[in-house]
């Protein structure tokens, strides 16, 4: 059915959309039917057929249909990168002749899998900028942020001509340009580092100021990105160079978090993270100040202000007729801002350490609640977060090397114990009744590394549960493999797997080899149970899962 399917949707990707982008047209919900294919399904089910018409529609006299190719291209880059790799110079050919398209319907952001071709998209980028016309100059700078972070050594050259085009825009630009200026200002301190000290002076007063803003929507959108922002210059520029400039921007986050905006809230939390990380213990000093706004927002009620939520972030709302406890089931701003906060958690945490302890207990305890949210990136985020906890406490102890085999030959201490018992059961039940392949993918990843850092104490009491759930996950008889698929597919078939089902079996062994390095002799009595799965997933000499993605893994192998 994928290609008729396709096919269908296509033609319907060159309507006109409303001028308004929050409305729905036909052709957005046709583009969102293409991106739920590219990242479901095997791309090569997928690519062909789109592209085919891409490669049509670039060569039609009418612009909505090189506006539609243009889009659709866009659109299933995400779910289609790893298949697409090798003809990436003819699709940056297509996106390039894209960007200089006289309609200015057919300009588009780039993907950042284009960054290598930076000498061609540069200059047409810097073009853009230029332009009379506000729109335009904000797709040129969606392109450029999406690129800047891949560009590595090669943004050195660009900086000059990149930051003073960037600060015009700043001072100069249209009110709802200033924010993506100020965006990719971040992304070009986050990829030229120490690079961006010539610029890093003028860059914080624009900062400082646009973070004092009040007002409209606009301009609280501003000043949540400022925030965000200085996050940014401030890991580019380093400790010593930021530290003039801490009081006062964090008594600006701080009051930040006052504001109603749920929005600007995220952004502090993201700014508190990485404050953390730059200062380390010397940050500690704020955590007073940071830690109830962490639990006001864990502890938020989200159906309050419901009608508020709905204006603020209507985009974002999305039925879940399944779960009959929630009264509305929508993505509203407040979850958001919880998943933001349970990431603010653990790096708070883990980049202050004995600082944060007063505060560890009670966000612990609302991290768990959080692992049976109806959202996923929010049970996501809090499962990492708790893990955190678990890998934060057992530096803090500094124990001796931990060593092979059960039972558990050198003792943790009592505080990681005590998180262990809290997390790991929760963990273990959340994942009996978890549909999303994403978050039991984190799971496992987490598991791994918990394991590699603490040892067999982590999960020798939870082995049984664990080594459950994996053998399920090789099966495909884990909820979320069966939830959305029949069980009839055949998932030693290579060609037959979507990149979901690659990461999350690919995590799962890196799990099982983890457990065989910490249990030592003692995983011999299950290796049988886990062998056969894994080895089946090799075809003609190949792992049916990506093995360069991270350092490590494919270690099952």
């Amino acid at each position: 059915m994928v290609k008729p399917l396709i096919e269908k949707m296509m033609p319907i990707t060159a309507q006109e959309d409303p001028e308004d982008a929050d409305d729905e047209s036909p052709s957005r919900v046709a583009l969102r039917v293409l991106n739920v294919l590219s990242t479901s399904l095997p791309p090569q089910h997928v690519f062909p057929t789109v592209i085919s018409h891409v490669l049509q529609y670039m060569q039609s006299a009418e612009p909505m249909f090189r506006k539609g190719a243009m889009l659709s291209l866009a659109i299933i880059i995400e779910g289609c990168v790893d298949y697409t790799r090798e003809q990436a110079g003819d699709i940056v050919t297509l996106i390039c002749a894209g960007m200089s398209d006289p309609d200015t319907r057919v300009r588009h952001e780039l993907d950042d899998e284009v960054a290598s071709y930076h000498e061609k998209l540069m200059p047409l980028i810097f073009n853009l900028m230029s332009d009379s016309n506000h729109v335009i100059v904000k797709y040129s700078l969606n392109a450029l942020d999406c690129i800047l972070d891949s560009l590595g050594d090669n943004i050195a050259q660009y900086m000059p001509q990149l930051m003073e085009r960037l600060v015009v825009l700043l001072d100069t630009g249209a009110m709802d340009v200033k924010p993506i200026a100020l965006s990719a200002i971040g992304s070009a301190a986050h990829s030229s580092g120490k690079g961006f000290a010539p610029y890093f002076s003028e860059v914080i007063a624009r900062i400082k100021h646009a973070m004092a803003l009040t007002g409209d929507d606009d301009t609280q959108a501003l000043r949540g990105v400022a925030t965000d922002t200085a996050g940014a210059v401030a890991e580019a520029a380093g400790r010593e160079a930021f530290r003039p400039h801490l009081e006062e921007t964090m008594r600006l986050a701080l009051e930040g978090m006052e504001l109603s905006s749920s929005m600007t809230r995220e952004s502090g939390y993201c700014y508190f993270g990485v404050m953390s990380r730059v200062f380390e213990a010397e940050f500690s000093q704020y955590l007073a100040y940071i830690a109830p706004h962490l639990l006001t927002t864990l502890r938020m009620d989200e159906t309050s202000g419901f009608e508020q939520d709905l204006d603020d972030d209507s985009e974002d709302m999305e039925d879940d007729d399944d779960d009959e406890d929630s009264p509305f089931n929508v993505n509203t701003a407040v979850a958001d801002e919880k998943e933001v906060a349970a990431d603010a958690a653990g790096e708070l945490f883990a980049s202050t350490g004995a600082g944060f302890l007063p505060y560890v207990e009670d966000v612990a305890k609302e991290l768990v609640g959080l692992l049976n949210h109806y959202l996923e990136t929010v049970r996501k985020s809090a499962a990492v977060a708790l893990f955190t906890f678990i890998r934060t406490f057992n530096k803090i102890a500094a124990p001796a090397p931990w060593k092979a085999g059960v039972p558990v030959r050198v003792p943790i201490n009592d505080n990681t114990a005590a998180m262990i018992k809290l997390v790991l059961p929760a963990i273990v039940e959340m994942w009996n009744e978890e549909e999303d392949k994403m978050v039991v993918t984190q799971i496992c990843v987490e598991l791994r590394s918990i394991m590699k850092d603490v040892g067999p104490a982590a999960t020798v009491d939870y082995a049984q549960d664990i080594a459950k759930h994996l053998l399920d996950v090789f099966e495909k008889k884990a909820l979320c493999q069966t939830t959305d698929i029949g069980d009839d597919e055949d998932l030693e078939d290579e060609d037959e797997l979507a990149e979901l089902d690659s990461l999350l079996i690919g995590a799962a062994a890196d799990c099982v080899a983890e457990f065989a390095e910490v249990f030592g002799d003692a995983f011999e009595t299950i290796l049988d149970m886990f062998l056969p799965h894994i080895t089946g997933y090799v075809v003609s000499g190949k792992q049916t899962w990506p093995c360069v993605a991270r350092e490590g893994e494919g270690d099952a192998i």
